[in-house]
């Protein structure tokens, strides 16, 4: 990279005759080499990693981080549901700067606009959380300051379902020693949805005994507010002071109403056939971090303290009827939820004899709920029922690491490390019993890259590691959730103090090939094995209300094969220079040994995906297009619950105008096929098949969005 460099003070009068003197001899340019510009996370780290940059993140003109990553390689998207390797639930590990996302954080609300890069992990690394059987996704948010920022964002998404609008901007500045960064935007939203859904009951003769149809309509809307700011201070010893804060805060409505008309019989008591629900809501986070920075012992201290707070105050207001509305259930549940986190986190790196980079840390964090329910019902003409309930979990986590990355050779890096984290639930409520629980795992990771000889561009990949699946606080307390239609379909809830973590021994082994600039082929192969799988079992209680209830129940093995390339066209043909292409796709298999098969996947496990699409860039244009497909179909979730996954094909187009210097339009369209959305599960056991299906018509997306550099 070639630098110019000029005086920054007055010059004297003798140095202004040697500068008149330069003037008459040739000007010889300095180029200086810096490795950090030839860099790249994907191919250089030994621990393996995918890196969208923000320019990825911002192409499409997408909403919220979810219609980011179902284009992402290897990654999948179900609903709000985040999966690699097809799986969600707890498998797939979201961090947000390497951090659990604060208490009240929510990613629907997150503006793509606002993060720096994501970065995807297949496999464990000690300095992260090992609860990460499927693998890592950090959302790093934007931070840094390289030069000053002023930009305003502008945009609108618009369909026959829903309508966002949304106001962002940026604003960094650095003066001497300090720097400032501040990005924050405005969003509101409307949306609609109507379905139709069907449930039916067979006997094993096949006579039809029951069959009714619902029609379900919902409105709602929100609006909201998100701000990240950052100052950092850098001392002459080179020690760096940074102060950074987030905050979200939104409001909602939604308004919903279901019609249901019996075609085949009747169900059991109480049979609704007409429902209202009315659930105003709001929502907000509040985070605040001191992190220093220092030179110490020859290596680097790396030092964060943070407290998050968050609060969520939902009024759900909920009335069914029977036929002809003669009896009302009329429920009004009021919950207030106040959570706070404190955490430390410390890191200390530091070259350690010939190829050596040794890191070693902990994180230690306290986070607390307390919730309190204010309960009123009345069934038809009885007395208005009226309960304060009070909820208070404590999750008390404590984890240490140690990591050396070894460049054993020139073409050979070694990673070995290990982490020992160590979790505590507390749990205390009305009604109910205290309940503690304890588990830790010590978790080995290590990884090896070794790249060919010469400039092949070539290499392997080798990881082994032990990861986790943690049970979350629901799942530990023994408090129950009631549903308000208690059907095998739509059961109430409950927990278990005695569950212990899913354990994962895990191996994974990658092929790359970097033969050109931009250009990239890789497949990758992975097993992981599965103990004290945690299965959610429907069962019948004593007063015979159906009730989930998790409980630990034998082994699990997944299997996971995929590809990507990457391919500037201009390799091939000097002409299509600016049209670049990319595909992915990812083929899994798993297998639950407690349940039967065929289709015994684990977490209902996508078995096919796959991307395909191209980008082009010509003068101030550019524009592209991405079709993200995912195969699915029938899993079975117990000896008798079965569902059907949802194939999906969605198309996506963008187009950037790139207008001067300073102003830029995009236009952005989403699922331009208009795939439906649509649901089925079935229940058969000795008494027949009971199945629920539901159908919503999909529609197209269209956005327009106006940047400006202020």
């Amino acid at each position: 990279m070639a630098q110019t460099t000029t005086p920054a003070t007055a010059l004297s009068s003798e140095q202004k005759d040697d500068k008149e003197k330069a003037k008459e001899k040739p000007i010889q340019s300095v180029e200086v080499k810096g490795s950090a510009s030839n860099y790249d996370p994907r191919r250089d780290d030994t621990a393996s990693k995918t890196v969208l940059n923000h320019e990825e993140l911002t192409k499409y003109g997408d909403s919220n981080v979810y219609e980011v990553l179902k284009r992402a390689p290897g990654v999948t998207v179900t609903g709000n549901v985040i999966r690699m390797r097809g799986l969600g639930a707890g498998y797939t590990q979201i961090l947000v700067n390497g951090d659990r996302p604060p208490p009240g954080f929510s990613l629907d609300n997150l503006d793509p606009d606002q993060i720096e890069r994501i970065e995807i992990m297949r496999a464990a690394t000690a300095e992260f959380s090992m609860q990460a059987i499927a693998g890592t996704i950090n959302i790093v948010l934007r931070k840094m300051v390289s030069k000053p920022q002023r930009d305003l964002r502008i945009g609108i998404m618009n369909s026959p379902q829903s309508k966002f609008e949304t106001v962002g901007g940026t604003w960094a500045e650095k003066r001497g020693n300090a720097s400032w960064f501040l990005n924050g935007s405005l969003f509101a939203n409307r949306n609609l949805i109507d379905s139709t859904s069907a449930d039916e009951f067979t006997l094993p003769s096949g006579e039809v005994r029951q069959l009714r149809e619902s029609r379900f309509r919902g409105t709602g809307s929100s609006r909201g507010l998100a701000l990240f700011p950052r100052l950092s201070w850098k001392f002459d010893s080179g020690d760096e002071l940074n102060l950074q804060a987030g905050g979200q805060t939104f409001r909602s409505r939604w308004n919903s109403s279901w019609q249901t008309r019996n075609l085949v019989g009747s169900f059991p008591a109480p049979e609704w056939m007409e429902g209202n629900d009315h659930t105003p809501g709001s929502q907000r986070m509040l985070r605040g971090e001191i992190n220093w920075i220092a030179k110490r012992a020859g290596g680097k201290l790396d030092l964060a303290l943070s407290v998050e707070r968050g609060r969520n105050d939902n009024d759900s207001d909920t009335l069914r009827y029977t036929e002809g509305r003669a009896l009302r259930l009329d429920r009004d549940w009021n919950t207030i939820n106040r959570t706070s986190r404190y955490s430390l986190r410390g890191k200390f790196t530091r070259s350690l004899f010939d190829g050596h980079a040794l890191a070693t840390g902990m994180d230690a964090s306290v986070q607390k709920s307390d919730e309190t329910r204010d309960r009123r019902e009345q069934l038809a003409d009885a007395p208005v029922v009226h309960f304060v309930e009070y909820f208070q979990p404590r999750i008390s986590r404590l984890a240490g690491f140690v990591q050396d990355e070894w460049n054993v050779t020139k073409q050979w890096s070694v990673y070995l490390g290990t982490r020992w984290e160590g979790v505590q639930t507390d749990s205390e409520g009305t009604g109910l019993v205290a309940t503690t629980s304890r588990n830790h795992v010590l978790s080995p990771v290590a990884q090896t890259l070794y790249k060919f000889p010469g400039a092949s561009g070539r290499q392997l990949r080798l990881a082994l590691t032990r990861t986790y699946k943690a049970p979350t606080t629901n799942e530990l307390t023994a408090r129950r959730f009631e549903s308000a239609t208690n059907t095998r379909f739509s059961p109430d809830s409950g927990g278990n103090p005695n569950l212990r973590p899913e354990l994962a021994t895990g191996i994974d082994l990658g092929y790359e090939h970097f033969w050109a600039p931009g250009a990239l082929f890789s497949v990758n192969a992975s097993r992981r094995a599965i103990t004290d799988y945690i299965r959610t079992r429907l069962d019948l209680d004593a007063s015979g209300r159906w009730v989930y209830q998790p409980v630990n129940d034998g082994t699990a093995q997944v299997r996971s094969l995929e590809t990507e390339l990457k391919l500037p066209l201009r390799l091939l043909n000097p002409g299509l220079n600016g049209l670049d292409v990319r595909a992915s796709a990812s083929r899994n298999w798993s297998r639950v040994a407690a349940v039967p098969g065929p289709n015994n996947r684990l977490d209902a496990q996508t078995p096919l995906s796959a991307t395909v699409g191209f980008d082009y860039r010509k003068g101030g244009l550019s524009f592209g297009s991405s079709l993200a497909y995912q195969k699915n179909g029938w899993v079975r979730i117990s000896e008798a619950q079965s569902q059907r996954q949802q194939a999906r094909r969605d198309l996506d187009a963008y187009l950037l105008w790139k207008l001067d210097a300073r102003y830029q339009l995009r236009l952005s369209l989403a699922n331009l096929l208009r795939v439906d959305n649509t649901s089925d599960r079935r229940y058969l056991d000795t008494e027949g098949l009971s199945r629920q299906t539901s159908f919503q018509p999909g529609v197209m997306r269209a956005g327009l969005s106006l940047e400006m550099k202020l």
